[in-house]
């Protein structure tokens, strides 16, 4: 639940992030959990909790390539 003393803002600020396309509708089956935090300053921060969306995300294949390869590639 969203604390009284900083629901409005934290309707502001959810508005904001809809109208600047940081939000969008999804149809997705996968959500994630939100909770926010009021800053020292006086501002609302939205945290988003990602844990289950990255429990299933596929994992890089490949280990990086060395730098010094590459760099020697890039120096020309």
């Amino acid at each position: 639940p969203i604390p009284p003393s900083i629901k409005e803002e934290v309707i502001k600020l959810i508005k904001s992030k809809i109208a600047s396309g940081v939000y969008e509708p999804s149809n997705s089956s996968y959500q994630s959990h939100w909770f926010c935090i009021a800053k020292e300053n006086g501002t609302v921060h939205i945290v988003h909790n990602l844990q289950q969306l990255n429990s299933i995300t596929v994992k890089d294949a490949v280990s990086m390539p060395y730098m010094e390869l590459f760099t020697e590639q890039c120096v020309g």
